[in-house]
């Protein structure tokens, strides 16, 4: 199970992004090598090790059990509470207790070991909401593997491992925080649900329409007849939105702070600061559907989509409203941004009353302050007596160094003209109002946390309404990348029609984004009836991985839910994109480029079904010529006659083609086109030696990356050598060795039979004819003889070809001694 999990384990890893990692040991080697390649020396994860042997035999259940017994957890069992917990269009978690039970084994001792981790911080009581619980790939999520999200650069980019021109970079235009988690999270984790994908393309289709219109009034009439037709949008759907957002983009990043506020550790400025924002959010999103009713038809509704409005009604909940209105009610604002405990609360005696008596009691010793100091004005005769703060010190009496005072007056200090003095009643009646702010500090301490503490009862409303506002951001940036871009909307075929995919005029968002106008778009086109193979061959540089690259992120952008960079786009939902392309080894799991190679198209062949699209660049390239001519066409053929999906195979090897004849209806060969000089066509083709002054005038080839029906033989790899500017005379040398290894392929082919002539042939054994008999597998070996003579002709290894030859010879002679 280890070794099965291991891949999807890795993928895991790329899409969270953990800072913070446990290992419950003992742990396989392989996947100990797997972990510290992510969390090792050079990264910023901190991992923590921690044995799972107490776990077993029933220790980690009786663990998580243990949660639920503790008084003053409250888990959501409130029929609203569950409604609003239910933010995502696909969300259908279990909960709690029942969730718990129904987890593996190991998965058990993994979340007790997590919950025994949190314990130490006081964090563990958010394992008791059922919302905590989710599966990392759900039945409703695509399978991208590691290797995809790597190899098609959807989260960082291959030169410098960062985001710059990855897909994440590119389309996010999210706003706030949790918004650009979910949207990682989004990208990540596509949807295989057409219905749910759907909902999501209605939902952006109706904010980006909203962009840029005029806006109408909600009480002129002829607006009322215009909002009557479903195809209206309301014009200040993206305004409202827009406008939240930036105000959410302005604060703190409110899905952590309600997580902080839960656990007991936000300050009083955060939590005011949460709260606030929550409350000014909700109060402007029920502008969009303050006249919207359940029994209205969805001809006169304000927002059309189903998503939008659950989104918008779960984050203007007038429960969670009126809720943010209660907590933020209780605060001294003022006090909360100083970070003044003393004069936090609101105080009275119904709500917090040890609060309030704090205070009153802290107001007796102020007020017995003051008293004394009208005694004193009274018993010295000086009417402007009052008490003077110096250096830190307060209530000190400043008289002149000739005023006489009582023996018990205490001298502080004094300057060339005065001396300030305090009294005994002073002193004691300041260590009363010291005492006293003392107590109301640590009522005013105790009674925050219990005031944190007490906010659980809320946490699973206002979690719920900002997953709502981070899935509204998602949407959001979805819409306004459509409308700056000019994407389509794509259209998805039902599930019971054939995988298909067409692409008009289909184009790469990230190399679209830097190069503007002056990007190529190409078709495609693939059906499980007709074509579901290409296999594209070209000059290098010509832009075939391009292409490859550029369909399968359309297929992911379509199933996140976004509109795509194309004319027209009608798919077929899939249920995994597949990859092996590019080439490196992994020093960290010790394993070598071609190793890589081989086991990316393992997990291709295992994994992939007839409803997921297979995208496969060059094969075979970490090997000797015929071993990677063998494997590509052994892997290629797999998959176009056991799993029969939609593959984009790309390669140079020409002998790949011949699969053609094989599955003729069921793959198309194609190239990237080009424009070349007759010197560089005679070049490619070997026909001509270059030598240094000759290569200053090499002729020029143009790449159109236009992909067009049609196989290609040229590479133009010396073309590619001298671009790289590879020393002349290693290209020099090259184009002889070229040149040569051209004209001995050419004289074997022409002498190959001619040699096979001359092979010493044994003596056919004698056969009396008279005695034959009828030879019932005479058809079968005369197939069989044909079969090995063609195969002799169309192959370029003489060995091979010698092999064939004499296999038929073996086959005609049994068929001889059966006859």
């Amino acid at each position: 199970m280890d070794g099965v999990s291991r891949n999807g384990l890795e993928a895991v890893l790329l899409g969270l992004a953990p800072v913070e990692i446990i290992l419950g040991t003992p742990m396989s080697f392989a996947t100990e090598k797997l972990m510290m390649a992510y969390a090792g020396p050079s990264s910023n994860v901190r991992v923590e090790r921690t044995s799972r042997v107490c776990f077993r035999e029933g220790g980690a259940l009786a663990e998580l059990l243990s949660l639920f017994e503790k008084p003053g957890v409250d888990v959501p069992t409130n029929e609203n509470d569950r409604c609003l917990m239910e933010i995502n269009e696909e969300d259908n978690n279990p909960c709690g207790i029942k969730a718990i039970m129904t987890m593996p084994e190991l998965v058990v001792q993994a979340l007790a070991l997590s919950v025994r981790y949190l314990k130490g911080f006081g964090m563990d009581r958010i394992i008791c909401f059922g919302s905590s619980f989710r599966p990392f790939t759900a039945n409703t999520e695509m399978s991208l593997s590691a290797n995809a999200l790597q190899q098609l650069e959807v989260l960082k980019n291959h030169s410098t491992g960062s985001m710059d021109g990855s897909l994440f970079q590119t389309i996010n235009n999210t706003c706030t925080a949790s918004g650009s988690r979910l949207f990682r999270h989004w990208l990540t984790h596509p949807l295989c649900d057409r219905n749910q994908i759907c909902a999501r393309h209605d939902a952006v289709s109706e904010i980006s329409e909203s962009i840029g219109s005029q806006r109408y009034s909600i009480n002129n009439p002829q607006d009322e007849e215009d909002r009557s037709c479903p195809s209206s949008v309301r014009s200040d759907l993206s305004t409202i939105l827009s406008s939240v957002l930036r105000m959410l983009a302005g604060t703190l990043d409110v899905q952590r702070g309600i997580t902080r506020i839960f656990h007991c550790k936000a300050t009083a400025k955060e939590f005011v600061g949460v709260i606030q924002a929550i409350l000014t959010a909700g109060k402007q999103l029920q502008k969009l559907v303050l006249h919207d009713t359940d029994t209205m038809s969805s001809q006169h509704r304000t927002v059309h989509s189903p998503l939008l409005r659950r989104l918008i009604n779960t984050a203007s909940s007038c429960t969670v409203l009126a809720n943010a209105v209660k907590l933020v009610s209780c605060l001294n604002k003022d006090a909360a941004d100083q970070g003044d405990m003393l004069n936090l609360f609101i105080a009275s005696v119904d709500q917090f009353p040890e609060v309030a008596e704090g205070h009153v009691t802290v107001e007796m010793a102020k007020q017995k302050l003051e008293l004394l100091i009208i005694e004193y004005q009274k018993q010295l005769g000086l009417r402007n007596l009052e008490f003077k703060t110096i250096s830190g010190t307060s209530h000190l009496i400043e008289l002149p160094l000739d005023r006489k005072v009582p023996s018990s007056w205490m001298k502080v200090n004094s300057t060339k003209k005065t001396i300030r003095y305090h009294t005994p009643e002073v002193l004691k009646n300041l260590d009363d109002l010291l005492l006293a702010k003392e107590k109301l500090a640590v009522i005013c301490r105790t009674t925050w946390h219990n005031f944190l503490a007490d906010f659980g009862k809320y946490y699973a409303q206002f979690q719920a309404t900002v997953e709502s506002l981070a899935t509204l951001d998602c949407l959001n940036s979805l819409a306004t990348l459509a409308k700056q871009n000019n994407y389509v909307r794509p259209n998805f075929v039902h599930d019971h029609e054939a995988s298909q995919i067409h692409i008009k005029d289909g184009r790469h968002p990230v190399l679209e984004s830097l190069l503007g106008v002056n990007f190529v778009p190409n078709d495609t086109e693939l059906h499980a009836n007709g074509e579901y193979c290409q296999i594209v061959t070209g000059p290098n540089m010509g832009g075939k991985s391009c292409y490859i690259r550029q369909v399968a992120l359309i297929t992911l952008m379509a199933q996140v839910g976004s509109f795509v960079p194309a004319s027209s786009a009608r798919l077929h939902v899939v249920d995994g994109i597949y990859t092996r392309m590019g080439a490196s080894d992994s020093i960290q799991h010790g394993t070598s480029t071609f190793y890589e190679e081989l086991n990316e198209a393992s997990n291709i062949l295992h994994n992939c079904s007839s409803r997921s699209l297979v995208i496969i660049d060059e094969l075979g390239r970490g090997t000797s010529t015929h071993d990677g001519v063998a494997i590509a066409y052994a892997t290629l053929h797999h998959l176009l006659k056991e799993k029969k999906c939609m593959v984009i195979f790309v390669t140079h090897y020409p002998k790949i083609l011949n699969i053609v004849r094989e599955f003729e209806r069921s793959v198309g060969a194609y190239h990237v086109s080009y424009l070349a000089t007759r010197k560089l066509l005679e070049l490619a083709d070997r026909q001509v030696v270059i030598n240094n002054t000759g290569m200053k005038h090499l002729g020029e080839i143009t790449f159109l990356y236009k992909l067009v029906a049609g196989a290609s033989d040229r590479s133009f790899g010396l073309n590619v050598a001298l671009l790289a500017q590879l020393p002349s005379r290693c290209i020099e040398r090259a184009s002889v060795m070229a040149a040569k290894l051209q004209e001995e392929l050419s004289v074997r082919e022409k002498n190959k039979f001619g040699r096979l002539i001359d092979v010493p042939w044994e003596s056919p054994p004698k056969v009396d004819l008279l005695c034959a008999q009828p030879y019932q597998g005479l058809a079968e070996a005369c197939h069989k003889i044909l079969s090995n003579i063609t195969s002799s002709q169309n192959n370029d290894d003489l060995a091979d070809a010698l092999s064939s030859i004499r296999e038929a010879r073996d086959i005609a002679l049994k068929a001889i001694k059966g006859c």
